[in-house]
């Protein structure tokens, strides 16, 4: 697909979320040890569990459990069921389904005020997140085939649930059934300089690879080289 249209969407597809997730929450006080989500990222449900990771400036490991991903099985294992989002919250032992359940946790538990109002309402919030799932055309909702072995580490992410860009990285991940570590850096995130100290500047999305020693920035770049490393050939 041509990138500018590709980017259109991506944009187009935030747009209908207005941003959620792009600043952090007032009040927000993140937990001690990262949560860990199994979603994909086509699914309209897995999104509003993301914007509130977003929002509240959680780290969260993420499982992908894209359509003929295997660890779909380790989430029936877990859950009894295959359905996502699922969250496990080490900090407190909780772990559930439901979109609207884990959304109304995450304030509740990690956050000073209630969800924004996106998040609370299931017939509008969750008609335009449906939407935005259909301007990405499917993007991120199946695993490809003849990818190659999965990495023994675990990739790192800095992103942004809004930023289109990010979201295009997202997809590759979900696409190649790769687990990541997801460091969300909303605008008033202390993370931001951790960042900079690292790379130079703030700029999302920010991939790490331990596995080659790989860190990129820019969004092509970043699928290029999953595709390239991870990929199918």
């Amino acid at each position: 697909m041509n990138s500018r249209i590709d980017d259109v969407r991506s944009y187009a597809a935030s747009v209908l979320r207005v941003g959620i997730g792009m600043n952090r929450a007032a009040g927000a006080h993140p937990p001690g040890k990262p949560l860990v989500l199994y979603e994909f990222e086509a699914c309209p449900y897995c999104r509003k569990a993301r914007e509130a990771l977003s929002h509240l400036d959680i780290d969260v490991e993420v499982r992908p459990v894209a359509r003929q991903s295997p660890r779909r099985a380790e989430l029936k294992a877990r859950g009894g069921k295959i359905q996502v989002p699922y969250l496990v919250d080490p900090n407190t032992g909780v772990e559930m389904y439901e979109s609207d359940d884990i959304v109304r946790y995450l304030y509740e538990r990690y956050g000073s005020r209630p969800a924004p109002f996106l998040l609370r309402s299931r017939a509008l919030g969750d008609w335009l997140s449906f939407l935005a799932s259909g301007v990405r055309l499917g993007h991120g909702r199946r695993v490809v085939d003849g990818r190659k072995p999965p990495p023994e580490k675990v990739i790192e992410l800095y992103n942004m649930e809004s930023s289109p860009y990010c979201r295009k990285v997202r997809e590759a991940l979900c696409e190649l059934d790769l687990t990541y570590f997801n460091r969300n850096i909303p605008h008033g995130s202390e993370e931001r300089e951790a960042l900079r100290a690292r790379a130079g500047k703030v700029q999302v999305p920010y991939l790490i690879d331990p596995n080659t020693g790989k860190d990129l920035f820019e969004s092509d770049d970043i699928v290029a080289y999953l595709y390239a490393t991870y990929g199918p050939g």
